[in-house]
């Protein structure tokens, strides 16, 4: 099955829930905690590309792909889809190629994401997935559970060109000194050059980062969690949500992907109260 899923972020909320963390020191209370609220249409399976593995690492044998007139409309003037309908090459892994639906969320946009999705389980395993869902859909409740550990990948808020102490956290020299916001030094004398780990004015921000071991606390319908009037920057939720405890990389309307936890596996029980659908004006 797939490990892996994607959606676009819409906000973020309060939810109120039981503290079922046995070491918490609010074990078994009411807490209100911020979550973050992603809109998450079905992946659509376009095809798939397998691999083999070198001496110089993975190396792509071969795509293939769904039949055009499976694909939407809308989907199929702004999606490249491979020609091939069958593996012919020996491989040793294959990974899915999906992208999203956009015209499905709240966002408003028209041309998709495309990307690949590792597929669990062997070769033979893997093949048999990718001929008996060669242009359906993925859903997040066929990847997830409620409780579930997860790592979410995004491209961070960009910040563009910042100096050492808003990039680094460098100290700021005292009041009366010339320049406050400089570095003290650029290395030693005898060095002969700068260090790359020396910190410097640069590109801050827009960068992919992974938040490790997030805790997934629901996927439900967009109507449980959509404001009375939306979400600020967003709009409404058209199908499917994902509640992610705390927040995870990137503004609104950024693509996040998500997938099963690697340092964190297990699944820990969620019991919501309560999911904030105030309005969101003026925030």
């Amino acid at each position: 099955m797939p490990l892996a899923f994607a959606g676009y972020k819409a906000g973020m909320t309060q939810v109120t829930m039981k503290d079922l963390r046995k070491t918490s020191p609010t074990k078994n209370q009411i807490i209100s905690v911020p979550v973050t609220v992603l809109d998450i249409p079905p992946l659509l399976v376009i095809g798939a590309r397998s691999y083999r593995k070198t001496p110089d690492g993975k190396e792509v044998c071969e795509d293939i792909g769904v039949d055009s007139e499976k694909v939407p409309k809308k989907l199929r003037k702004n999606i490249h889809i491979p020609s091939k309908d069958s593996f012919e090459k020996d491989a040793e892994t294959i990974k899915l190629l999906v992208c999203t639906q956009p015209q499905r969320s709240g966002l408003g946009k028209k041309k998709p994401e495309t990307f690949e999705v590792p597929l669990g389980g062997d070769f033979e395993e893997q093949k048999e997935y990718v001929q008996e869902n060669m242009g359906k859909e993925i859903k997040a409740e066929d990847v997830f559970e409620e409780g579930d550990f997860i790592d979410t990948l995004a491209v961070t808020k960009g910040k563009g060109f910042q100096g050492p102490v808003k990039r680094y956290g460098v100290k700021v020299d005292r009041r009366k000194d010339e320049n406050p916001r400089h570095i003290g030094s650029m290395g030693s004398r005898g060095q002969g050059r700068v260090l790359h780990t020396t910190p410097q004015p640069g590109q801050h921000g827009y960068h992919r980062r992974t938040d490790e071991c997030k805790h997934l606390l629901k996927i439900g319908n967009g109507e449980e969690v959509n404001p009375e009037d939306g979400f600020n920057g967003y709009g409404l939720i058209k199908e499917s949500s994902v509640l992610i405890k705390g927040s995870v990389p990137g503004p609104r309307n950024r693509l996040v992907m998500f997938r099963k936890s690697i340092k964190k596996d297990g699944n820990l029980p969620v019991e919501i109260k309560n999911i904030n659908t105030s309005s969101q004006q003026g925030v």
